[in-house]
């Protein structure tokens, strides 16, 4: 089994500042981009963790939930803005739960 590694895919900023830590990562400025290069670093085998550090349209955060619900490895994580104020309300993922939660109640 090779090497898990983590990978960032998001804006060049972020990108950057992980590059600085020693994370390999693919700098996407477009949204429209973003799910190529996805599908990509989800065939490389050697990538265990993939951080998303850019805003993305509902139909892509979709896509990304439908394939967290089916897919144990990579793990995938959206990395919220920081720079946002109410950080924790931005949390596209955490949103999407708690929206079905309650439904279901």
């Amino acid at each position: 089994m090779p090497e898990q590694k983590i990978h960032i895919i998001g804006y060049d900023e972020i990108v950057l500042l992980f590059g600085l830590l020693g994370i390999n990562g693919t700098i996407v400025e477009e949204t429209n981009k973003f799910t190529e290069k996805f599908q990509d670093l989800i065939k490389n085998p050697s990538i265990g963790m993939i951080i998303i550090a850019m805003e993305l349209p509902d139909e892509i955060v979709d896509y990304l939930i439908d394939y967290k619900l089916n897919n144990r490895k990579p793990f995938v994580f959206q990395l919220p803005d920081i720079f946002k104020a109410d950080i924790e309300e931005e949390d596209a993922f955490l949103k999407r739960i708690h929206d079905s939660i309650k439904k279901i109640i």
